[in-house]
């Protein structure tokens, strides 16, 4: 199985690639996992989201939820900046910074500290409210802003687990 990032120049080294269609069996399959990695949009040029297994978080459920009265919206970590864009451009509703590609996953950009387009604007992970992750002994841990260590998570480059949902703050749409 050769998967190669999204500018061709890096080839990643797993034997399998994993792609669980529930919370569920990506926690069993984490768990059960000596060493595994979340492959995300392929954005990265070096091996940091290499292992010999990965998981494509792709096939989980794709539900875009807002919360008006929040001002948030949740949304699964594999999600794209141009999807999440045009689901919440339909509900008259907008990120206040976007990646600079429409093709990075959300779940990527913020772990990774990603930051936006411009030079005014900072990273992507301070729009994160909230995250669901799984760790490596297949717990499922929900955070919310102002939690113990909750920026630490948020930008956790991939070491502290599969990130599977993100609760992101959002303004009318501009």
């Amino acid at each position: 199985m050769e998967q190669l990032n999204w500018a061709g120049n890096v080839v990643y080294g797993a034997r399998r690639l994993h792609c669980p269609t529930s919370v569920e069996a990506l926690r069993e399959l984490v768990a059960a996992a000596p060493r595994i990695r979340v492959l995300g949009s392929r954005h990265s040029f070096n091996t940091i989201a290499d292992s010999c297994e990965l998981v494509s978080l792709r096939a989980l459920p794709a539900a875009v939820d807002v919360d008006r009265e929040a001002g948030t919206v949740s949304c699964p970590a594999a999600l794209t900046y141009g999807e999440l864009a045009q689901a919440l451009h339909a509900e008259g509703l907008a990120l206040a910074n976007l990646g600079s590609l429409p093709h990075i996953s959300v779940g990527g950009s913020v772990s990774t500290a990603t930051h936006g387009s411009g030079d005014r604007n900072g990273n992507l992970a301070p729009a994160v409210s909230g995250l669901e992750l799984v760790t490596s002994a297949g717990e499922l841990i929900v955070a919310r802003r102002g939690d113990a260590d909750f920026e630490g998570l948020v930008v956790g480059l991939g070491a502290l687990g599969a990130l599977t949902r993100i609760p992101l703050d959002v303004e009318p749409a501009y």
